[in-house]
């Protein structure tokens, strides 16, 4: 497989990934009603992850390319079955926080490596649009991992008021 269509694979996966995120990140905005902070911040990632995909929708286009249906479908159903795998949990608010946090940290690799692969191909369009998602990333995985020790704690607070009941 020759390098331009290696990226043009890679780039029909980030944008899968990103319209898969996009639904689990709307359910777990959803799940965090009694954390306005959270919610705000998964709401406007939401956002952020569809304007995601349409970047990288842009940058298959210049290629010549168009994002991969059977893909995008792929990721719809994966990201609908993800976003509520959490749900019956007990402790939601801690199971979404890490999944977030370590969805955040794979988008990162992969936006490092299409960057790497657009240098490689000489696309500078495809870099620069890969660099401002990784900002974009690497904000929101900055933003959950400090959110990971008061989502703890508000859990285990919640649980020893119900145990002490």
């Amino acid at each position: 497989m020759a390098n331009k269509e290696l990226i043009i694979t890679w780039l029909n996966n980030a944008h899968s990934m990103e319209e898969g995120i996009a639904q689990v990140l709307e359910r777990h905005a959803e799940d965090a009603k009694d954390q306005p902070q959270m919610q705000a911040r998964l709401q406007q990632h939401v956002e952020q992850t569809r304007h995601h995909a349409e970047l990288v929708k842009g940058c298959l286009e210049r290629l010549g390319e168009s994002p991969s249906g059977v893909k995008s479908g792929m990721a719809s159903v994966m990201g609908a079955v993800q976003g509520m795998s959490t749900k019956m949990a007990e402790d939601t608010p801690v199971k979404n926080t890490l999944h977030d946090y370590g969805t955040e940290h794979f988008e990162i690799a992969c936006y490092t490596s299409l960057m790497a692969a657009a240098q490689d191909l000489g696309d500078q369009q495809t870099m620069t649009v890969c660099q401002q998602i990784l900002r974009e990333e690497e904000a929101m995985a900055e933003f959950l991992f400090q959110q990971i020790p008061p989502v703890t704690v508000q859990m285990l607070q919640k649980e020893h008021a119900m145990a002490s009941q």
